[in-house]
C-alpha cells in the first residue's frame, strides 16, 4: 500500500484536493462590505457533487504520476534509482493497468457531474487532460520547453475547474481565481525547470531536450530567476491593490510565506551547483506552492475578522 501511494505521490494528490476545497470555500464567496457579513451562494453542485470533482481530479493527477514514471523507468534507474518503482516493486502491467482504471472513472464522473449541471461540454476537461499527460509522459516532456509548460498549465487549471462548475458565481470572483492560476502556472513552471536541473544527468543519457541541455545551467538559472522575480513582482502589486492593502495580516503572510521564500530560492539558485541543492530547491518551490495555495484561507480569514 505505501508502495502505490508514494507512486501517485500522495501529498501532491492531497494539495490539489486543498487547492480545490480553498478555492471553492475560501475565494467563491460573496462579502457584503457594509454588513461585513458573507452573502450565501446557490453552489450549482452540492457538497457530494464538488466531492465527486475533487475525487476525479486527483484520480487523474494520479493516473499521470503512474504514466509518468511508466515512461520514465530508464531516466529514473539513472537520476533516482533509489526510489524506482515501475518495474521493481510494482510490475509494468500493474502500473498501466491502474493508469487506465484511475484515468477512466476519472473520465466517467466528469461528465457525470457535467451532464447533471447540464454543461456536457465540461466532461470533455479530463479527457484532454488524460491526453495531455499521457503525451506528455511520453515524449513531450522529453521536447524543448513544451512539457514544462503542458505540466504548468494542468496546475493552473485546477483552481479554474472548480469554477467552471460552477456557472452561477459572481462574475467578479473570476479575477481572483485568475491571480491564483497565475501563481500555479509560475510556480509550477519554475519547479519543473528546477527538476530538469536535477535530472539532468539522465535526461542527457536519453537524448532529451530540456532547457539545461539545450541553452545551459546558466541561462537556464537565470530564466528561473526572472520567473520568480515575476511572482514577487506580481505579489507586490496584487498587495497594494484595495482590499489587500488594508489587510496587515494578509501583507505580512504574503512577504513571510511567499516573498521571502522566493528570495531564498533565487540565492539558491545563483549558488546551487550539485544535484542535492537542486533537490533542496525543488523541495522549497513545493513549499511556495502550499503557501501560496494557503493564502487563500488567510485571505478568507482577514474578511471574516
Amino acid at each position: 500500500m505505501l508502495t502505490i501511494l508514494r507512486l501517485v505521490r500522495l501529498p501532491n494528490l492531497l494539495i490539489i484536493a486543498f487547492t480545490m476545497y480553498l478555492t471553492r470555500y475560501c475565494l467563491l464567496i460573496e462579502f457584503d462590505a457594509e454588513t461585513h457579513k458573507f452573502i450565501n451562494i446557490n453552489y450549482t453542485l452540492n457538497n457530494a457533487g464538488f466531492g465527486l470533482l475533487v475525487l476525479a481530479t486527483v484520480m487523474i493527477a494520479a493516473a499521470g504520476y503512474i504514466i509518468n514514471d511508466y515512461f520514465d523507468t530508464r531516466i529514473d534507474a539513472i537520476n533516482k534509482p533509489e526510489k524506482l518503482i515501475i518495474g521493481v516493486k510494482v510490475s509494468r502491467r500493474m502500473a498501466m493497468f491502474t493508469h487506465v482504471i484511475l484515468s477512466t472513472l476519472g473520465i466517467l464522473i466528469g461528465f457525470y457531474l457535467a451532464y447533471n449541471i447540464h454543461h456536457i461540454k465540461l466532461g470533455f476537461i479530463n479527457i484532454i487532460t488524460v491526453t495531455a499527460l499521457w503525451f506528455y509522459s511520453r515524449s513531450f516532456k522529453k521536447r524543448f520547453l513544451i512539457g514544462n509548460v503542458i505540466v504548468s498549465i494542468l496546475s493552473g487549471l485546477i483552481p479554474v475547474i472548480v469554477t467552471l462548475f460552477e456557472p452561477n458565481i459572481y462574475k467578479e470572483l473570476y479575477y481572483f481565481i485568475a491571480g491564483y492560476a497565475i501563481f500555479a502556472f509560475i510556480i509550477s513552471l519554475v519547479r519543473e525547470i528546477i527538476k530538469d536541473l536535477e535530472d539532468i544527468e539522465g535526461d542527457m543519457a536519453e537524448n532529451c531536450k530540456t532547457l539545461p541541455i539545450i541553452l545551459g545551467v546558466r541561462p537556464t538559472k537565470t530564466i528561473v530567476i526572472l520567473l520568480m522575480a515575476l511572482i514577487i513582482a506580481l505579489t507586490s502589486y496584487v498587495l497594494y491593490l484595495p482590499g489587500f492593502a488594508s489587510s496587515r495580516m494578509f501583507i505580512l503572510y504574503a512577504v513571510f510565506a511567499v516573498q521571502i521564500p522566493l528570495l531564498v530560492l533565487i540565492y539558491l539558485t545563483i549558488s546551487s551547483r550539485s544535484k542535492r541543492n537542486y533537490h533542496v530547491m525543488s523541495l522549497l518551490t513545493k513549499g511556495v506552492m502550499f503557501t501560496g495555495v494557503l493564502s487563500m484561507y488567510i485571505f478568507y480569514y482577514c474578511l471574516n475578522h
